[in-house]
């Protein structure tokens, strides 16, 4: 909910029309009814904006203000501040003018707006129109390191991002020698690598979580044929189709310097010691119908994420409640 309490402060004018820009005069204007009332907000920059808008404002290289009427001018502290203000207005940053000589005010003697951070999210950075540009693939903003940027903003992605991309949601083993194919059964989910197995309360010793496996087959439309009923351990089962069928991607490795699997974290089937579902943190079969349900099986298919980041970045996985969500 946005506060518009600060509006009252400054006397400002709010309004929820979309505004037009006459190119031939530079000057704003929306019409809020059909009684030629106009309404009177301008975002006016020093500046024609160019290249990255995000780089700009953080590197104070442009200043904007809201003009409302007769009001003194009011600088917009931040770039969150602004695209909240734009986007409650149902307008872009093609609706920022720059200032000209009928603009009688100076940047250097203006008051600042009340940050309006807080209020700001991904979804509000997509529906105001800002976009990364050359140099940067990313948000300049999501990668502020110091006085810096983090050399990730200027890639396109990443190795361990392909590697999410492929597996997220995925199942792998390390191998198949003795029970290793039960042992190391993983579903990446939010870029962990998380036992799709649990320890038996009996003995310790791991059990594939078959169900899980089964959903996984009619999620996907796998159509494996296989025997429901039969024993983990049998040619035919679930588990043993699907690595023999290469659903599930057989590292044929030992788990030493192994890429893929030494590439993110584990959890295991007998996390903490823990024996059957006293373990929550590996994919049993509720987990793995919660996560199904909150992704779509879908984490990087975000439309207001993909303009600034490239599948498999860590940063999609923000947009969802995590493993404590579904655990």
């Amino acid at each position: 909910m946005i506060d518009r309490s600060k509006y009252k402060e400054y006397k400002l004018v709010q309004t929820r029309i979309q505004g037009n820009l006459d190119f031939e005069f530079e000057f704003f204007d929306a019409t809020m009814d059909n009684t030629n009332e106009v309404a009177t907000d301008e975002f006016i920059s020093d500046v024609k904006l160019s290249g990255d808008f995000h780089d700009a404002l953080i590197n104070n290289e442009v200043q904007i203000v809201l003009k409302s009427g007769n009001v003194e001018p009011i600088l917009i502290p931040n770039y969150e501040t602004l695209e909240v203000m734009l986007v409650e207005r149902k307008l872009t940053y093609n609706s920022i003018r720059v200032q000209t000589n009928i603009d009688n005010f100076t940047y250097n003697n203006l008051e600042t707006l009340n940050n309006r951070q807080f209020e700001y999210n991904n979804i509000i950075r997509f529906e105001s129109g800002y976009r990364p540009a050359f140099p940067f693939f990313r948000d300049p903003g999501d990668y502020l390191d110091g006085n810096d940027y983090n050399e990730q903003v200027y890639q396109k992605q990443t190795y361990l991002e392909k590697l999410r991309a492929r597996f997220e949601g995925n199942m792998i083993i390390l191998n198949t020698n003795g029970d290793l194919e039960v042992k190391s059964l993983r579903m990446m989910i939010y870029g962990d690598w998380r036992a799709v197995a649990f320890a038996t309360r009996e003995n310790g010793r791991p059990f594939p979580e078959l169900t899980t496996l089964e959903y996984y087959n009619h999620i996907l439309g796998l159509e494996l044929n296989y025997n429901a009923a039969g024993d983990w351990f049998d040619d035919d089962s679930v588990l043993n189709v699907m690595i023999n069928e290469g659903i599930i991607t057989n590292l044929k490795d030992n788990g030493t310097s192994s890429p893929v699997w030494n590439d993110f974290d584990h959890y295991e089937y007998d996390e903490g010691d823990r024996r059957g579902i006293d373990n929550t943190d590996y994919v049993q079969v509720s987990r793995y119908q919660r996560y199904i349900n909150a992704t779509n099986n879908e984490v990087f298919n975000l439309e207001y994420m993909q303009p600034y980041e490239p599948a498999g970045s860590e940063l999609y996985y923000n947009e969802y409640g995590g493993w404590q969500e579904i655990s």
